[in-house]
């Protein structure tokens, strides 16, 4: 009996004769939608037993559930297709794995499992002794495998095809661009296997190999390895790569921090002239800086200008050198090494912070210099992560001229091409301002801009067809009791089909679902990693909240407003801590939300009468909350309410703070977070109150009320503190 007639039977409907027609009509319309209506409920639901009865290694039985499944569930035939395939395998069936698994390689869209399916196609091939079928799959779909799986299957496919040169390539490949995968152990082995086989025919390995080796492990910590690696190769090699091995075997000892044993070998070193050799005084001067040894450090960097005053090396020690004394504030030292590396290195990127910090230097003690020095900044280097800031000084100088025209002219133009930039928040209160609102644009100001500057490109949020099955494909899987690959079905999305801002929505409310609200931002930045300069207006307001989640919410208002704290830069600044993940330690060994050192967690505790007090206390987001709050109000007070100080020492301590604001008589806060020397910390305040006015815009009830709680003021006479504006707005 369908649930219409059981309803109509139960009302006793069916027995009055007047709806009797009704009723069956009804029955018989339930009757032809129910089946419908279950059969990819139905399906799914086998396709979940199949999978699970593979996972479990109940391999028969998987076959037998799955077997006819590919069929009658074409949305999500591939992975019926797959797991099928997989138990086939495992059950030796190897010549049905090669007839099912074309179906993979043919699912549109593309399936996330068409790269484990080579690899388990050819895998199959194997075993029936078509190892040359094998390579061809692999080389066909080479670009959907890992490449270290890809080499690994490849050599597999070699040896069974007695190919052994061939074989010892790809394990080659793998040996030395991939010395820290899971394949890495399997090279090794097959190698020596190898060597030993082929004797003089085994193919020996180029220079470049053996250096990118070195520096994976160099770069994995892995120094004994390294050093073994490049004393072998020191053996090996010959002329310039035998000296580039000894420089290099140098390096080893300087990233593994013994400075003055890396200093003494590399000045024993005799090595012929060359880029190895500028290489040397480059670690030579890195040596010197790292035990403070400033006379050291300027003779090394004299020696690169005096024979290779054009290798990368030399600016590299230009860069490294500078960036010491700009740290101290020696401006007769930092600005003509930083002169140097922006002449003689114009096209290098790195040419763009040379020249930004001598540009910043000198307009803090000659402003009317600013504009000259910011325009020559963007036309010299329009791709600059300095392009906000010179157009924001620049609109500064044409609003304290009273030029406001101009002044509108850059504010409008930062707030349209940087909408979510620090200076665009700075440039939205200005743009409030009566002078401003009420001027016209200036015509010149506007073509400069558009002249030197890219606009600012849209983003689109319609889901295309393609997106649209990809989501109903992870619904599918995930009321299939399958979460692991709906994620992967949306992970594999955002990076195939072109609609990485839609996808990741979807992907970030999912894992938000699974209580991993970190985890979710995180997907975001990975997938759309230039999701802050999309316009505003642009996304849907469920894009910005993925982008700004705000979980916690009530226990970080309620905690914020205890402490007459805004409550938006309190998110702000956890967002940027640790990403909601309550969880969280930090390299310092910091710990939760807030991320509070245990050592500072002991001592707030007594004051709001934690008892034992115990460090994974601060993985309890209630506590944390209240301790990082309390620890955010203390500073506020020992800051006067002076919220950019308070962030950088909340960042780099207070001792550093106190330094840098002897820096300068700053007009207004943003000069003296630019002023900041470590870029961590710079970023890092820019960051939170950029974040807390996202909050804002997205969270607060009456934003208008909070326009300004958190960003500093533009004009540094009118800096309130935080705590009062807060207050107000209870």
């Amino acid at each position: 009996m369908t649930h219409l007639s059981l309803v109509c039977s139960i009302r006793g409907l069916c027995n009055r004769t007047p709806i009797v027609k009704v009723c069956v009509a009804m029955a018989a319309l339930s009757q032809l939608a129910t089946p419908m209506a279950q059969t990819a409920s139905d399906t799914t639901l086998v396709l979940s037993r199949g999978i699970e009865q593979t996972r479990a290694k109940a391999y028969p039985q998987a076959v037998a559930t799955l077997k006819n499944l590919p069929n009658r569930i074409p949305v999500l035939s591939d992975y019926a297709s797959y797991y099928l395939a997989l138990a086939q395998y495992e059950t030796e069936a190897y010549g049905d794995v090669v007839k099912t698994l074309p179906n993979v390689f043919k699912h549109v869209p593309v399936s996330p499992l068409a790269g484990e399916a080579v690899l388990l196609m050819a895998s199959a091939y194997n075993e029936l002794g078509k190892p040359k079928e094998a390579i061809a799959l692999i080389r066909q779909h080479y670009q959907l495998i890992p490449r270290q799986r890809a080499e690994a299957a490849l050599a597999r496919s070699f040896e069974a095809a007695r190919d052994l040169v061939s074989a010892a390539i790809s394990w080659q490949r793998v040996f030395y661009y991939h010395p820290n995968s899971d394949m890495a152990p399997d090279a090794v082995n097959a190698l020596g296997r190898l060597h030993t086989t082929l004797g003089g025919q085994y193919p020996p390995a180029m220079s470049q190999a053996v250096f990118a080796r070195a520096k994976s492990l160099m770069d994995a910590n892995r120094f004994p390895d390294a050093r073994k690696e490049l004393e072998s190769a020191i053996l090996t090699l010959g002329g310039a790569d035998r000296d580039l091995a000894k420089v290099r075997l140098g390096a080893v000892d300087l990233l593994a921090r013994q400075f003055t044993k890396a200093a003494t070998y590399l000045k024993s070193l005799q090595i012929q002239p060359g880029e190895a050799d500028a290489e040397r005084m480059f670690h030579l001067l890195t040596a010197a800086r790292r035990v403070d040894h400033d006379a050291n450090m300027m003779y090394w960097l004299e020696q690169l200008e005096k024979h290779y005053p054009e290798s990368p090396w030399r600016l590299e020690g230009l860069v490294s050198a500078g960036y010491i004394f700009l740290i101290r504030n020696d401006h007769a030292r930092f600005e003509p090494i930083y002169a140097a590396c922006a002449d003689t290195f114009r096209s290098d990127p790195q040419a763009s912070f040379c020249h930004w910090k001598l540009t910043w230097a000198s307009y803090l003690r000659r402003p009317a210099a600013g504009d000259r020095l910011f325009k020559e900044h963007m036309t010299q280097f329009p791709q600059s992560e300095k392009i906000p800031a010179s157009v924001y000084f620049l609109a500064r100088s044409a609003e304290e001229s009273k030029h406001y025209a101009a002044a509108k002219s850059y504010y409008t133009f930062l707030d349209h091409n940087f909408p979510n930039h620090f200076y665009a928040t700075l440039a939205k209160q200005k743009l409030q301002l009566k002078n401003l609102s009420a001027a016209l644009q200036d015509a010149n100001v506007r073509d400069f801009l558009t002249s030197v500057l890219p606009r600012r490109a849209h983003a689109s949020f319609e889901a295309n067809a393609t997106t649209k099955t990809r989501f109903e494909r992870a619904r599918l899987l995930t009321n299939a009791n399958l979460p692991d690959l709906a994620e992967s079905e949306l992970r594999f999305a955002a990076r195939q089909d072109g609609q990485p801002q839609v996808v990741a929505i979807e992907l970030s409310r999912m894992l938000d679902k699974k209580g991993a609200p970190d985890k979710a931002l995180a997907a975001l930045k990975q997938y759309v990693p230039n999701y802050l300069s999309i316009p505003w207006e642009d996304a849907p307001r469920s894009f910005w909240q993925a982008a700004f989640p705000m979980p916690y919410r009530e226990a970080v208002e309620r905690n914020s407003r205890l402490k007459s704290l805004d409550p938006y830069l309190v998110a702000g600044l956890i967002r940027q801590e640790s990403a909601f993940n309550p969880n969280a330690i930090s390299v310092a060994k910091a710990y939760g939300l807030t991320q509070v050192l245990p050592t500072t967690g002991r001592a707030l505790s007594r004051q709001i009468g934690i008892r034992n007090f115990a460090p994974k206390m601060l993985f309890e987001p209630e506590i944390n909350l209240k301790l990082g709050t309390l620890f955010l109000t203390q500073l506020l007070q020992s800051w006067s309410g002076k919220m950019e100080e308070v962030l950088a020492s909340y960042n780099a301590g207070p001792s550093r703070v106190k330094k840098w604001i002897t820096w300068g008589t700053f007009r207004e806060p943003a000069e003296f977070i630019e002023t900041i020397p470590f870029a961590e910390t710079r970023d890092y305040v820019q960051i939170v109150l950029r974040n807390a006015d996202v909050y804002r815009r997205l969270y607060a009830s009456r934003p208008a009320a909070a326009a300004t709680s958190a960003v500093p003021s533009v004009d540094g006479s009118s800096r309130r503190r935080t705590a009062q504006l807060a207050s107000h707005r209870r």
